[in-house]
Parts: C-alpha cells; sequence; structure tokens
C-alpha cells in the first residue's frame, strides 16, 4: 500500500514537472516568435536591397543580427528605445543593422578575393 502510495505521488510530481517545462517551453517560443518574424523580414529585405541571396535560415539569422546592430546604433545616437517588439521602428532599424552587417562582408569578401 505505502508502494503504491509512493508510486503515485512521483507520479503526480513527474506529471507536473511535465506541464510545467512544456509552458515554459511554450513562453519562451511565443517570446521569441517576434525576434524571428522580425529578423526574416529584415534580413529577407536587406538581402533584396544589397543583392546577395541567402537561405531562409541565413535570412533569420543575419535579420537576427542586424537587429541586434541596428538596435545598439539606434539607442546610442537617439537615446530612445527602438519601440515594441513588431513595431515598424524595430523593422527598419533591424534591416538597416542587416544592410550594415552584408556590406561589411561584401566588403571583407571582396577584399580577400584581391
Amino acid at each position: 500500500m505505502c508502494l503504491i502510495v509512493g508510486v503515485m505521488v512521483l507520479a503526480i510530481l513527474f506529471a507536473v514537472y511535465f506541464v510545467v517545462a512544456v509552458i515554459k517551453t511554450t513562453i519562451a517560443l511565443l517570446l521569441l516568435l517576434p525576434w524571428l518574424v522580425i529578423g526574416l523580414i529584415a534580413g529577407w529585405l536587406a538581402s533584396l536591397i544589397t543583392q546577395s541571396r541567402h537561405g531562409l535560415l541565413a535570412d533569420i539569422g543575419i535579420g537576427l543580427a542586424g537587429s541586434v546592430i541596428g538596435g545598439v546604433l539606434y539607442v546610442v545616437l537617439t537615446h530612445h528605445s527602438e519601440g515594441g517588439p513588431l513595431s515598424l521602428t524595430r523593422l527598419v532599424v533591424a534591416t538597416a543593422g542587416s544592410i550594415i552587417l552584408l556590406l561589411i562582408v561584401k566588403a571583407i569578401n571582396e577584399t580577400v578575393r584581391v
């Protein structure tokens, strides 16, 4: 009897732990989703503007890196935050940072080729 109660308590604790882990993962993904959307759009726009083609994952990576670069430059130059996670200002700042990143990479690649 005592063994059955102990197993049931462990099963309940495991179930609670699993539910909490699923909820935390879902919340983390929901918080990350706007960054991925902005990164994808910014990376794609920067690739179009600089005429350098990359895949979907590279566009997201470029957009995320560009968002950090553009965000830092924006805050340093204006002393303001770039707005909410899906704001137009954040998209423009991320795209500008992505363009800067791609132009630097292109310049390095051309220098290395010569």
